[in-house]
């Protein structure tokens, strides 16, 4: 009897041990999942189609072919974004990002680092794209986070008077995520210069922490959540100019700011990152982590291909792919987007299935383009004899057009336009101006600023420009200008409209665009304690709206006849102005 018990437990025990190691082969031979890690960057508010590529509605029929692959075989996409995403397109500007914001919530993101020029809106528009100079300078970034349904990552974005990341409603420095029951940690960056790249009033009160131990310390706290996966999005990056090889950085800049960062890092702290901000292309490994970068303008996306160990979760292997151009159309070779137009282009292909534009993306968008659309038809009450173009000879006929409606409204002596410095973007049409044709020459958000100087200090500042090559973008208001050829080389000088010279103590209030007025040689000029740039300064645009509404019929001549210019240029000059 006992030995048929210690038989019959002995068998138990054999019995146990085989099923133990069954299981444990069973889980050690599991293929290895696949997370595709998908990421775009510097989007600029461009949406649709251009010259055959891009269109966020075209990028979802990709990510749904990669989505599709990925279910078939057990593993997840997750789709990251590095930053500066809305300021640029008309479209998206009109609605400070809000179109962008539908469309990737729709498209599916998984988290969006802040980037510079996302603090571009500054205040939360009003009805009719106004806003109040007085509200927060961070509103309409803060309504974008708060519109999305992913995070906005600023692990680097301190506040100055807590010392601490910002706390504001959806903006974070991490987040942990599962995919595919893998726990994937994103920790989002921007450039050490971010807040040097954008309008500087939107920014106070704001300072941006060391990258590399920002990413060493968030890095760390998401292991300790259990991590064990981690990834990097930030508006930081480099370039590169070859992809056939990911471990040959012979073609690459060598010091970029995100290959440092790689580089100072410990071994094992990221999985991968997804760069941004140089507007450049990157499918390389750098100390040991593969870095994706996709351009800008929307019209490519990056791709690295991470193979997880099942038991572990950690990552075993990557693989990284050239920055993938968004066709509509497939051109003879795979990287050349073929003519949409064309009756026989051939269907693009990804993952082995055509690409489809996504219907949702655009459904997604459509009740605040309808908004947009109304907005931009609204006339002015202004009417032009003929277009004004943004550029000419020496001087800028819609600059002059813009410069004329600041000191106007203004009341100051002499205003400045510079389309070179946060410029005039498209020409202005003939016939009724309708808001979006203004918005459209000037889809930005500067802000007046004024400063106070000498005649001679401000014909000093103005021969320095027209030195500098601003020929064709410079314009002026409330004085004229004598360029000839001297001894020394181009010879500016400074005179009323009617052909004299200023007063030697005359002091001349001068208001212009921020990004030129708040520069080096304006502010060596400025009295103690002048402020070029007030929080209360409006912006440029709504001073340009508000001088042209109902003008009625407006004769162009004034703006681009030679015989009213107000640069008067020696036909000699081209012989010394280089000098």
């Amino acid at each position: 009897m006992i030995r048929f018990r210690w038989r019959a437990a002995a068998s138990a025990v054999v019995a146990s041990l085989w099923l133990v190691c069954a299981s444990t082969t069973s889980l050690s031979s599991r293929a290895p999942l696949t997370l595709s890690l998908v990421g775009t960057s510097d989007l600029h508010g461009v949406l649709w189609t251009v010259d055959g590529r891009g269109g966020l509605d075209v990028f979802g029929g990709y990510l749904r072919n990669l989505r599709d692959a990925r279910a078939r075989d057990g593993g997840a996409v997750v789709l990251l974004d590095a930053g500066d995403t809305f300021q640029g397109g008309v479209e998206s500007g009109l609605s400070e990002g809000a179109l962008v914001v539908d469309a990737y919530r729709a498209l599916g993101y998984t988290a969006l680092a802040v980037g510079n020029h996302d603090f571009d809106f500054g205040p939360a528009d009003r009805p009719g794209a106004r806003h109040d100079p007085k509200d927060d300078p961070r509103g309409a970034l803060k309504a974008r986070a708060a519109q999305a349904r992913f995070p906005f990552l600023a692990a680097n974005l301190l506040d100055e008077t807590t010392g601490k990341t910002v706390d504001w409603p959806n903006v974070q420095p991490s987040v942990l995520v599962h995919h595919a029951g893998i726990r994937v940690g994103i920790v989002g960056l921007m450039t050490a210069g971010a807040l040097r790249a954008t309008l500087p009033i939107n920014v106070r009160g704001l300072s941006v922490a060391p990258l590399v131990e920002t990413v060493r310390r968030e890095a760390q706290s998401l292991r300790a959540r259990g991590a064990t996966v981690v990834l990097l999005a930030t508006h930081a990056g480099g370039w590169c100019s070859q992809f056939t090889d990911p471990d040959d950085l012979s073609s690459c800049d060598d010091s970029s700011e995100i290959f440092d960062v790689a580089r100072s890092l410990p071994a094992g702290t990221l999985d991968a990152i997804v760069a941004g901000h140089t507007h450049a292309g990157l499918a390389h490994r750098v100390g040991g982590v593969p870095i994706i970068q996709a351009y800008s303008g929307g019209r490519a996306f990056g791709r690295v291909d991470l193979r997880i160990d099942p038991t572990t979760g950690r990552v075993q292997s990557s693989r990284l792919f050239a920055p993938q151009t968004i066709c509509v159309a497939a051109g003879e070779v795979d990287t050349t987007c073929g003519d949409p137009a064309n009756p026989q282009a051939a269907a693009v292909q990804y993952e082995g299935r055509p690409v489809t534009p996504d219907a949702g993306v655009t459904a997604a968008m459509a009740a605040s383009l309808r908004r947009v659309r109304q907005l931009q038809a609204t006339a002015l009450g202004a009417t032009l004899d003929r277009p004004l173009y943004r550029s000419g000879t020496w001087e800028s006929p819609l600059g002059t057009l813009y410069a004329d409606a600041l000191r106007e409204q203004l009341n100051a002596d002499v205003a400045l336009h510079a389309n070179g410095l946060g410029g005039l973007r498209a020409d202005l049409p003939a016939g009724p101006v309708t808001f979006g044709a203004l918005y459209a020459t000037f889809p930005f958000d500067n802000r007046i600023g004024s400063v106070t100087v000498s005649p001679a200090v401000l014909e000093e500042i103005l021969s320095a420009a027209l030195r500098r090559g601003r020929r064709g973008a410079l314009a002026v208001s409330g004085a004229m200008l004598e360029v000839d050829c001297a001894t020394e080389g181009m010879r500016v000088r400074l005179r009323q409209p009617d052909g004299s010279r200023f007063p030697a103590d005359q002091p001349l209030r001068v208001v212009g665009i921020d990004s030129w007025m708040s520069g080096p040689l304006f502010a060596a000029a400025r009295r103690p304690g002048e402020e070029i740039v007030s929080p209360q300064s409006s912006t440029v645009r709504e001073v340009v709206e508000d001088w042209l509404r109902n003008r009625g019929a407006m004769e162009t001549d004034r703006y681009q006849s030679t015989a009213q210019a107000r640069l008067r240029v020696d036909p000699q000059v081209t012989a010394c102005a280089g000098n």
